[in-house]
């Protein structure tokens, strides 16, 4: 079945864009959780403000989702993705440039708004190439890795936290959002 469902390569390149995209901006809902004590502690501040860290990214993410269908017709699907991602990838630059909590928040929120529109965006793209007649299937060949991103957000997280820096958090999904958008580019 998948050998017949990759058989056609433009579909197989699309999805993995979509898959790309898709799993950065999920992997970005529980990759912070396992560092806002050490937020916290770097930023001097207390739980209760550290937490809209998590907070105005979901917030954000939340409220961009019902646009993304009126953005796509207005501005093109594939246009609205590759914004999408360099609003994503442009927010986890700034977010682990971040001096202070609040710049930390609206660094957060700028990322949430690129990611909430990245998911819908990339299923419309993948529900377009793959047509009706393969869209089931399509879904779920992508949903696997997209569900792994939840699963690897908190161990990649809390081995970043304490080897590395908090900063690579937020640092991780640029390299994979530039090949996204490079690939997206091409593709």
């Amino acid at each position: 079945m998948t050998k017949r469902l990759f058989a056609d390569r433009p579909l197989a390149l699309t999805s993995l864009v979509v898959i790309l995209g898709a799993f950065m901006t999920i992997l970005d809902t529980t990759i912070v959780n396992v560092a806002i004590n050490t937020l916290a502690k770097d930023f001097d501040t207390d739980l209760k403000t550290i937490q809209w860290v998590s907070t105005g990214y979901l917030l954000a993410l939340a409220t961009v989702i019902p646009l993304t269908g009126w953005a796509a017709d207005r501005f093109g699907t594939k246009r609205l993705y590759l914004l999408s991602v360099l609003l994503f990838v442009l927010g986890s630059a700034l977010a682990g440039t971040a001096q202070t909590a609040n710049q930390l928040i609206i660094y957060r929120v700028i990322q949430g708004l690129g990611g909430g529109m990245v998911m819908p965006a990339g299923m419309t793209i993948i529900s377009r190439a793959a047509g009706p007649e393969r869209i089931g299937r399509m879904m779920s060949v992508i949903g696997v890795p997209m569900l792994m991103a939840p699963i690897i957000g908190p161990i990649l997280g809390g081995w970043l936290v304490d080897d590395v820096s908090w900063r690579w958090i937020f640092y991780v999904n640029v390299p994979i959002g530039i090949a996204t958008l490079i690939a997206a580019q091409r593709i």
